[in-house]
């Protein structure tokens, strides 16, 4: 399963669009972005024996919903992810919030 399909069976039920790099028309919100950040790999004799992408989800939003935050938070865990976040960003020139997670 892409990682795509699994965001999207995340964001699906809480009602999230989820797009990569950008959507390409208008979405309603909160959406999801997601793009891809590196990687970590695993390295021993001069080899890289595994390798795992790191991604950055932007979560936008205009009003605060904590139920549906905390909701999208329990399940990327359950997902199985292993998540940071950041604060709310305000974007003044889009009037709208960001909140950086990274995976």
């Amino acid at each position: 399963m892409s990682f795509y399909e699994q965001l999207t069976g995340i964001c699906a039920p809480l009602g999230i669009d989820v797009a990569y790099g950008s959507f390409r028309e208008d979405s309603k919100l909160p959406c999801l972005i997601y793009l891809g950040d590196g990687a970590q790999n695993a390295v021993a004799d001069n080899q890289v024996y595994h390798s795992a992408p790191d991604w950055r989800l932007e979560y936008y939003y205009t009003l605060k919903d904590e139920e549906k935050e905390q909701a999208f938070e329990q399940a990327l865990t359950d997902g199985g992810f292993i998540w940071g976040k950041g604060g709310d960003t305000y974007i003044s020139d889009e009037a709208i919030f960001v909140i950086y997670y990274d995976l």
